[in-house]
């Protein structure tokens, strides 16, 4: 099965500037996201979503795909989710040709992720023969 993970990252908090690459125990916030991914083994690709070149360069440094920066209009604070998911989709579609089988979106916020929690819920998905290509 070809499993896209995808992080979404944007580049204008308010709340805490710069939060995605702001040093968490040593590292960047983003960096404990991408390591778990990587280390879970579960994707086929793992790409950033974002809309901020220096947030870029922290996800490439530590092994995500950047194929793209996101449009300013899908980084502004009400901006939902699915667009971007839906962005980054149909960019790899149309200048790729890549398809995956199912995607799985993975926010920075969540540092204290492991790999054997994304095995799981890959697991979990696969098991429950779900379907949200509608």
């Amino acid at each position: 099965m070809e499993i896209l993970g995808i992080i979404t990252a944007r580049g204008g908090s308010k709340g805490i500037p710069k939060k995605n690459i702001r040093k968490l125990n040593g590292k960047p916030l983003l960096a404990w996201t991408i390591e778990a991914a990587k280390k879970s083994g579960a994707f086929s690709r793992l790409i950033l979503s974002t809309d901020d070149p220096e947030i870029a360069g922290v996800g490439k440094k530590y092994g995500a795909e950047i194929p793209f920066l996101r449009p300013k209009k899908l980084a502004q604070d009400k901006t939902p989710t699915l667009p971007v998911i839906q962005h980054a989709i149909k960019w790899l579609l149309k200048k790729e040709g890549y398809i995956p089988d199912a995607v799985m979106i993975l926010q920075p916020t969540t540092p204290f992720r492991q790999p054997k929690h994304i095995q799981k819920a890959i697991s979990l998905f696969k098991k429950s023969k779900a379907d949200s290509s509608g």
